[in-house]
């Protein structure tokens, strides 16, 4: 009976395996045949439209090939490749129209590079010159460059537009110590980001790197000059340039704009952060330690104050104490500037307080038993001395003050702080187009106090921050420090 049972189920197995192939055979051959007559069919019925993209011109940022040549790369979105494009173009610069141009290419180009030679005036498409016009001499101040691109197919048009700006070359003169610490690559982050460049076939932005320790103010101006002729003025295509100085670096600048030929019209602004134009105080004091050896090199000795800052007794008058003048510095202060540079300051306004004592500013008596009178500066540079206003019954520097396009009151910083706060608003200054920086003349001096002001005697002590600056840059010149230390 069970024998039975099997067998009509195996039976049974049987048949519904066959029925399931039989049917899934049926549906295959019906697939066979609609692909079959889709290929047959694929012959006789025309192909669908497939979709165009819109004619589009997109125009790549301003680059350069060397500094007189400007370029342009293009780029074309939805042309046809069988058919012929017609390419028309116009070049501005400094708001004026140089160059209109046409090409009629008999197949269709979806990139090229458009060249403005501004020094032999021609206009160039992939190396090809295609039009002439006036040569453009030497720009003297930031000019707007602007290419506009229209290319034209069949009875479609399409437009690109592009625009940049041509930034004078600024040079960049550090402090004091500046062969120990480089470019601070903090306080050079934003003019890389505001178009500008220290390599590449067209830089616009140097640091002149020099040893200050060697170097007095007279040769540290003279290499100054030197670098600028040898260095800069091959390299740029400018009838002037842009002075960006730090700490000691602003005083080799005003010494080549008052004895170098020519700086006046060659330097359009001038930019002091910190300066001291009459001097520091630090310099004399911290050539008395015996530790702070860089504190009496030729290039302290040309940071001494040119104002009376000693005097033997309370009662006494100010003056200078013997072996202490400041000849080099005190020729410069009287060498008027020239009219052509417009010259901006940015100091600091520190006032003494009883947890910082301030800017050093005078002695009482023979060091180390003084007397310290402190003012109002950065701790390294008081304001007064920044602004060239006379301290002390000085005379200060004559007409320097009348010079001054912007004094700029950075706050209550520390001197090594300046530099980086400095650095944005400089930037925007330097990358305006000249209708856009006529604001920035003209901006009221903002001195709190002219004097210094006197602390008890033994109050002094050297800020732990400053008198530390010195004694690491004294330890690295020795090699026991790590020579990328920055305070």
């Amino acid at each position: 009976m069970d024998d039975c049972v099997d067998r009509a189920h195996k039976r049974a197995r049987r048949r519904w395996r066959y029925c399931r192939a039989l049917v899934f055979g049926q549906k295959l051959r019906r697939a066979a045949g609609a692909i079959a007559l889709g290929a047959v069919l694929s012959g006789f019925l025309p192909a669908p439209a497939l979709a165009t993209r819109p004619l589009a011109v997109r125009i790549a940022p301003l680059d350069f090939v060397d500094p007189a040549r400007l370029a342009f790369d293009v780029s074309i979105a939805g042309l046809q490749p069988s058919r012929s494009e017609t390419i028309e173009g116009q070049a501005d610069v400094g708001g004026q129209s140089i160059v209109q141009f046409q090409t009629v290419l008999p197949w269709a180009v979806d990139h090229f590079r458009v060249t403005l030679d501004l020094r032999n005036g021609t206009i160039g498409l992939d190396g090809i010159a295609t039009a002439d016009f006036p040569p453009v001499p030497p720009p003297d101040n930031n000019i707007a460059v602007r290419l506009e691109v229209t290319v034209r197919q069949g009875g479609e048009t399409a437009t690109g537009r592009q625009s940049g700006l041509l930034l004078l070359p600024t040079l960049i003169v550090p402090g004091y110590l500046n062969e120990f610490w480089g470019p601070p690559p903090r306080d050079m982050e934003e003019a890389f980001r505001s178009g500008y460049r220290r390599s590449g076939p067209a830089p616009n932005l140097f640091w002149f790197a020099y040893p200050s320790t060697k170097l007095s103010l007279e040769q540290s101006g003279n290499a100054l000059a030197a670098y600028v002729r040898d260095v800069v003025l091959p390299r740029i295509y400018a009838a002037r340039i842009n002075v960006v100085a730090y700490s000691s670096g602003g005083l080799p600048a005003r010494w080549c704009l008052a004895f170098v030929p020519g700086w006046g019209r060659f330097i359009s602004k001038v930019f002091l952060i910190g300066v001291p134009n009459e001097g520091s105080l630090l310099s004399y004091v911290f050539s008395w330690y015996p530790m702070a050896r860089l504190a009496r090199t030729s290039a302290a000795r040309s940071m001494l104050p040119s104002y009376p800052f000693w005097r033997p007794t309370p009662n006494a008058l100010w003056g200078v104490p013997a072996g202490a003048e400041n000849q080099e510095l005190e020729r410069l202060n009287a060498q008027p500037i020239p009219d052509g540079p417009q010259l901006y300051v940015y100091y600091g306004d520190q006032l003494p307080a009883p947890n910082n004592p301030g800017t050093p500013a005078e002695i009482t008596g023979d060091l180390p038993d003084v007397r310290f009178g402190y003012g109002e500066g950065d701790q390294v540079v008081l304001t007064a001395s920044a602004l060239g206003l006379p301290i002390n019954g000085g005379g200060g520097i004559p007409g320097f003050r009348a010079r001054l396009t912007a004094a700029v009151n950075l706050g209550p910083l520390s001197h090594f702080a300046l530099m980086r706060k400095s650095v944005p608003r400089i930037i925007a200054i330097l990358t305006a187009q000249p209708a856009a920086d006529r604001g920035q003349h003209g901006a009221a001096l903002n001195v709190r106090s002219q004097a210094p002001v006197g602390r008890p005697a033994g109050a002094f002590r050297p800020g732990a921050a400053i008198f530390d600056a010195w004694a690491r840059a004294d330890f690295e010149a020795s090699g026991t420090l790590d020579p990328h230390w920055h305070p």
